[in-house]
């Protein structure tokens, strides 16, 4: 297992860097879901798709939400 560094674009995480542990470092999941509830909420998971590897230094991966809209 490795960890990687996503970085995470749209939705409510839009900006925020993750670390995962995955099987491949150079092959992440194409998929990455989280979580999001609070005390007074329902759960609600938001996925995110690969999209592109990203610039040195600021993640190993850039994760996109496919629509804000979608859930």
């Amino acid at each position: 297992m490795a960890e990687v560094k996503l970085r995470l674009r749209g939705g409510p995480y839009d900006g925020q860097t993750v670390g995962w542990e995955v099987p491949d470092a150079d092959d992440p999941p194409m998929s990455y879901e989280l979580k999001l509830h609070g005390p007074h909420e329902a759960r609600e998971i938001y996925q995110y798709r690969r999209a592109e590897r990203a610039p040195e230094g600021v993640a190993d991966w850039i994760y996109e939400a496919p629509d804000v809209g979608t859930r």
